[in-house]
């Protein structure tokens, strides 16, 4: 009499991994078109998917699109007034909570401000902040550059950051200008470019998720 055969068990099926999800908030979109747009590129590539708040009448928004993120609607308000930074950051942190964002990362002082105080709103730690295209207010050596470029260093060190905020910056002397040490292990500095850096950019979003 044949001994009754045993089915093998199957093999468990692992369901894939939830892609991730980044937000870039870039307010200038001709400074993200021209400068920031790799960002995306690597993104994409370390299993980011991009999303950029920006203008959403701007003229770069063909050039964004072509990296391959997907651009949703900052509006088309510019500078710096509370009253309308607030406004925009309150609808930005909406669409926040929809995309299931992971990280945000905010580029130039609006993009800072207006990210940052949405990512706070959408209960989202995991921020980065470049304060790219200061213009000549932050430029300037005297009292009001002075004075612009503290109350930026005391909103990204302070109200605005979390454990998990990180700092992506162009190079030493605009760490030190915010208040920042350029050696301290959440400051990734670009001095080859992004092109550069990109490896340190990859692990720099990778790493700021469990995981």
């Amino acid at each position: 009499m044949s001994e009754p055969t045993t089915a093998p068990t199957p093999e468990p099926v692992t369901a894939p991994a939830p892609m991730r999800r980044l937000v870039l908030v870039a307010p200038d979109d001709g400074l993200f078109a021209e400068r920031y747009r790799m960002l995306a590129g690597i993104a994409a590539g370390a299993g980011f998917s991009v999303f950029v708040a920006t203008r959403s009448t701007g003229p770069h928004r063909a050039a964004i699109e072509e990296t391959g993120a997907r651009v949703v609607s900052l509006g088309d308000e510019a500078g710096l007034n509370p009253m309308r930074a607030g406004y925009a950051a309150g609808q930005l942190a909406a669409t926040l909570k929809g995309l299931r964002a992971d990280i945000v990362h905010g580029i130039g002082p609006r993009g800072i401000l207006v990210g940052g105080t949405a990512a706070a709103m959408a209960g989202i730690s995991a921020r980065v902040y470049t304060p790219a295209g200061f213009g000549t207010l932050g430029a300037r050596r005297d009292a009001a550059g002075r004075l612009a470029r503290a109350g930026l260093g005391r909103l990204i060190r302070g109200p605005l950051a979390t454990r998990t905020t990180r700092f992506l910056l162009e190079d030493p002397a605009e760490a030190r200008a915010l208040g920042l040490d350029p050696l301290d292990t959440g400051v990734t500095l670009l001095t080859q470019g992004l092109s550069g850096e990109a490896g340190a950019v990859a692990r720099l979003y990778t790493g700021l998720l469990p995981g």
